[in-house]
């Protein structure tokens, strides 16, 4: 018992002496974009499956609370590919926890090319926060211009940056 205990002890001081892993909200960014995209189209395949007709509702007579095969495939594939890309990245997802498909862990990295200028920050005060699917009525409903696949970026809980996929644009394929 007592090696175990020295070894924690040791593994501790050894994980305070290590220097805090930054990120570069650029890069952070930029993923987000890309794993936005393919949440819009892991949106676009649900659909032509017929996902909108798979309802269910979360909250029990409450219409705002649809739940559907595609906010969950889209979840997977947006949370999936930033949680290989990011080891330690919080990221909270709107649905219950989804477990990432294999395609999307042994897929394309992710893009990390943007540049826009917005720093570093400690990895343990980043947060992603992901809607898979805002608009999961209008989805249900066929109102497919008011369905979007959503990826904020907040560091100390205060918003820096985001990504905004459309799967079903006026014209032509998903954009973000």
């Amino acid at each position: 018992m007592r090696g175990a205990l020295g070894l924690s002890l040791l593994l501790r001081a050894a994980m305070a002496l290590r220097p805090p892993q930054t990120i570069a909200l650029d890069a952070l960014l930029s993923t987000c974009a890309d794993a936005c995209a393919r949440g819009c189209a892991r949106i676009v395949a649900a659909r032509a499956d017929g996902a909108q007709g798979d309802a269910t509702l979360k909250i029990a007579d409450d219409p705002k609370s649809a739940l559907t095969k595609a906010d969950l495939a889209a979840q997977s594939a947006v949370v999936g590919s930033l949680s290989r890309c990011w080891p330690g990245l919080r990221v909270v997802g709107e649905e219950d926890e989804t477990a990432p498909d294999d395609d999307v862990q042994a897929g394309e990295p992710l893009d990390r090319s943007l540049k826009c200028g917005l720093g570093t920050a400690p990895l343990d005060d980043v947060c992603v926060f992901v809607d898979p699917l805002d608009g999961t009525r209008e989805f249900v409903e066929g109102r497919l211009d008011n369905v979007q696949c959503l990826v904020g970026v907040s560091v100390n809980g205060v918003p820096v940056a985001g990504a905004i996929g459309l799967p079903f644009p006026a014209e032509g394929p998903p954009v973000v």
